[in-house]
């Protein structure tokens, strides 16, 4: 300006790099690649209110995404949606063949999600115009428990993510390609955890494996495996921070390894329940439980627990982190603000679905009714089915500015402020 000749060459470099332009920045279940599912900063109030609530045909375990101005979640009434973030008004929808049961990935303007109709999509963010689509061999669910298709990871132009056929794959981000694919030994719907190098996923086989971006094994690592669950199968997703990847197992641990080599740092041992999704804040490890009704808060170095404090109903999903507190929900339909410092949990809302069957089956003391083994006559399978008349919240919560943003098993993405 001013007739002065600047070169804003660098400054823009440096832009990129820090990733302030929008619409080149990737977004992730979990908020990035490594996974740590934190963020500096929050405005949440302690009470926040119901700011708007857009209702789908089907349930939802996958979790909203948000880029720009826009809020993407898929359901399983098999429609990948587009909302507005600050109005909730629909934008677009898009039609797939199958239930959408993965939480999307987001670069460079391209949307990519999985169905169980075993097929990858790529749609324009802006518009929903299919840009291309990739068929696996095939979807299929390990048990009724197993509630997510992976979720796919994008970097460098390759989108990776597991499959029920086994397989994990890397495609080509602009053509739909396939650039290699790696066969494990059971059913992959871990989201996929990356770094610059290495791509970390479990399978349902019980091995953790670091695979390098060119598809071949760098190294793999067996679970323990437990009396029930032998195989110690791997669900849910890796956090990896430094030189060390975190996750948890159906073996009921928490495994700590070194993201070079596969050695083991440390494991943590859950009684009686699967550990679900870590997140990471500063020295600490926020870890979801499932059957102990809990989260864990465990020092990062070397596993030890600091704070456990009880929720009513498992977890299965990973908490969002924001300065000093963590925002989950479990399966009464309930979202709980922890804070990780002191291990206080509260609730700070509730859907209507939970108002109105949540005392079908938790008491008043905040546990599970006495009379549920009798009803069920130990059919957990159907009681697991009946829980979800809570509006179950499977969804990880995404956080921007002063509101959160999730799904539950209602049917509807919900934004609270």
């Amino acid at each position: 300006m001013f007739g002065l000749k600047y070169d804003w060459r660098p400054i823009i470099i440096l832009c990129i790099a820090v990733g302030c332009f929008c619409q080149l920045r990737a977004q992730h279940l979990a908020r990035g690649l490594d996974r740590q599912n934190y963020t500096a900063q929050s405005n949440i109030r302690l009470n926040p209110a119901l700011k708007w609530k857009f209702k789908t045909k089907g349930m939802l375990f996958s979790s909203p995404v948000v880029w720009q101005d826009i809020v993407f979640v898929g359901s399983c009434d098999s429609n990948l949606y587009a909302l507005n973030k600050t109005s909730g008004n629909i934008l677009w929808k898009y039609k797939t063949t199958g239930e959408i049961r993965s939480t999307v990935a987001l670069d460079a303007g391209t949307v990519y999600f999985l169905s169980t109709a075993g097929y990858l999509y790529a749609l324009d963010a802006q518009t929903g115009r299919k840009l291309w689509q990739f068929s696996t061999d095939g979807e299929k669910s390990y048990d009724v428990w197993d509630y997510f298709l992976s979720s796919p990871a994008v970097a460098d132009g390759v989108v990776y993510f597991g499959s029920g056929d086994h397989h994990v794959y890397a495609v080509d981000a602009k053509s739909g390609k396939l650039v290699w694919k790696f066969l494990t030994g059971g059913i992959v719907h871990a989201a996929p955890t990356l770094t610059q190098e290495r791509v970390f996923i479990g399978s349902f086989d019980g091995y953790f494996y670091c695979l390098k971006k060119d598809g071949t094994l760098h190294w793999k690592f067996k679970t323990v495996g437990e009396r029930y669950f032998p195989k110690g199968e791997i669900q849910f997703h890796a956090a990896v921070a430094d030189s060390t990847v975190y996750f948890g197992a159906r073996d009921f641990n928490v495994y700590a390894l070194n993201a070079t080599n596969g050695s083991g740092f440390w494991v943590y041992h859950q009684p009686g329940s699967w550990t679900s999704v870590p997140s990471i804040f500063d020295d600490k490890l926020v870890v979801t439980m499932s059957d102990s009704y809990s989260i864990l808060v465990l020092n990062r170095m070397d596993g030890v627990k600091i704070v456990e404090p009880k929720v009513p109903l498992n977890t299965f999903s990973s908490a969002s982190i924001a300065g000093n507190e963590a925002f989950f929900g479990t399966l009464d339909g309930v979202i709980y603000r922890l804070d990780i410092k002191n291990g206080e949990v509260v609730p700070i809302f509730q859907t209507e679905s939970s108002k109105k069957n949540r005392q079908l089956f938790i008491n008043d003391e905040n546990m599970l009714r006495a009379d549920l083994q009798q009803k069920y006559e130990d059919n957990i399978t159907r009681l697991f089915a009946d829980y979800l008349q809570m509006g179950s919240i499977f969804s990880t919560i995404w956080i921007d500015g002063n509101r959160l943003y999730f799904s539950s098993a209602d049917g509807a993405i919900y934004a609270l402020e």
